[in-house]
C-alpha cells in the first residue's frame, strides 16, 4: 500500500523546487515538463500502484545532463522516485541505518 500523503508531500516539494529553479535554468524547465503529468496524477491522488523505476521520467537529466549541480533537487527527485516506486525497501532501510 502506497503512502499517499507522503507521496503527495514529496511531489509538492519536488514541484516547488522545480518551479523555482526552472525560472533560470532551461534544463530544469525540461525536467519539470517531463514530470508534470506524473506530479499532477500524484496531486490528484490518482497513483494507486507503485510505478516501475524506469517509468519515472527525468533520471537522465542527473546522469547525462548537468542537474547534479543542484544537490537539493537531486535529493528531492530521489525521495519522490523511491516513494513512487513503492517506498524504501527493507534492504534500503537497513543500508541507511548502517551509514
Amino acid at each position: 500500500m502506497m503512502d499517499q500523503q507522503r507521496l503527495q508531500a514529496l511531489a509538492t516539494e519536488l514541484d516547488q523546487l522545480l518551479a523555482r529553479l526552472a525560472q533560470t535554468d532551461g534544463e530544469v524547465a525540461d525536467l519539470r515538463s517531463a514530470l508534470l503529468p506524473l506530479l499532477a496524477q500524484v496531486a490528484a491522488g490518482a497513483l494507486s500502484a507503485p510505478l516501475a523505476w524506469g517509468e519515472i521520467p527525468g533520471a537522465r537529466y542527473f546522469s547525462e545532463g548537468s542537474l547534479r549541480r543542484y544537490p537539493e533537487l537531486e535529493q528531492a527527485f530521489a525521495r519522490f522516485r523511491i516513494e513512487a516506486t513503492g517506498g524504501e525497501s527493507p534492504a534500503l532501510r537497513k543500508l541507511r541505518g548502517e551509514m
